[in-house]
């Protein structure tokens, strides 16, 4: 009996070594499919300077732009842009439409239920943005002042889900926008009082397209960006996160800011 048991034992290791190994053969990391194509896929915004945006010769730039760049020319492949909205990030990833999010893309538990970040490479927060133009905007100052006011958010977004909780039960309403242009135009027309957005991209664009509009109080938050990917490729995280590591020790990412006048403000170590 105990031979029997003893040979049985031997029997389960090796079909469990074997079952293990077919598994292994049949995965393939990301970080393997970029390298066997030659080509690295990307979601990136291409409406939301300085994040990502076409200049004024049709040319994609931006922060994330930047990253998505630098990240390619370590890989040693050619870089594939799919511009994307604040919806589309999960959904664009849950697809295999790309192989990575580069898009302001805020770290949370919840998105965390169904897809992974690598580490942190880039700091923002969200604040309040109002028009000087009209009145009734221009003395928001805090959540509390957006009693019975309209305010607008991009959808899907970390500021949809922040302005939902903090100001869902004292606005009036709380509009939600594909396109971060569309946010900005709603303020600017007095379809809203105020939008919450990204301290960044709303200190850019009230600085070089909307001068009538104003950042008002203080953050609301503080948030922490990192590369979208799929759930499970510990492989390509591991790259990834080394290839952060790089950006911040080398100076990249400094020089990547203060490209785009954004002050470089390290996520966790000061290198």
């Amino acid at each position: 009996m105990k031979k029997f048991g003893l040979l049985s034992v031997i029997s389960l290791v090796l079909l469990l070594t074997l079952v293990i190994g077919i598994q292994a053969a049949d995965y393939e990391s990301t970080l393997d499919k970029v390298l066997k194509t030659g080509k690295l896929t990307v979601a990136c915004f291409s409406d939301v300077p300085p994040i990502g945006y076409y200049n004024e010769k049709n040319e994609l730039v931006g922060i994330d732009v930047e990253v998505a760049r630098k990240m390619a020319e370590a890989l040693g492949v050619k870089l594939e842009f799919v511009s994307t909205t604040n919806a589309n990030r999960i959904p664009y990833l849950l697809t295999n439409k790309v192989d990575c999010v580069i898009a302001s893309f805020t770290m949370n538990a919840e998105r965390r239920k169904v897809i992974e970040y690598s580490n942190p490479y880039f700091r923002g927060g969200a604040i309040l943005v109002v028009n000087s133009n009209n009145p009734d905007s221009a003395k928001i100052k805090s959540i509390d002042d957006l009693k019975g006011k309209r305010i607008a958010v991009s959808k899907g977004s970390f500021n949809d889900e922040l302005a939902t909780e903090l100001a869902g039960n004292v606005a009036r309403s709380i509009l939600r926008f594909e396109n971060v242009s569309d946010l900005y135009a709603a303020l600017n027309t007095n379809k809203v009082e105020a939008i919450v957005e990204d301290v960044v991209l709303a200190g850019y664009i009230t600085k070089n397209q909307y001068q009538n509009l104003k950042v008002a109080g203080d953050l609301l938050s503080n948030d922490i960006q990192g590369i979208g990917v799929r759930r499970g490729d510990q492989i390509w995280i591991n790259w990834i996160n080394g290839f952060i590591l790089d950006l911040h020790s080398n100076g990249g990412m400094k020089t990547i800011c203060e490209k785009y006048g954004v002050t470089y403000t390290p996520v966790h170590f000061v290198y």
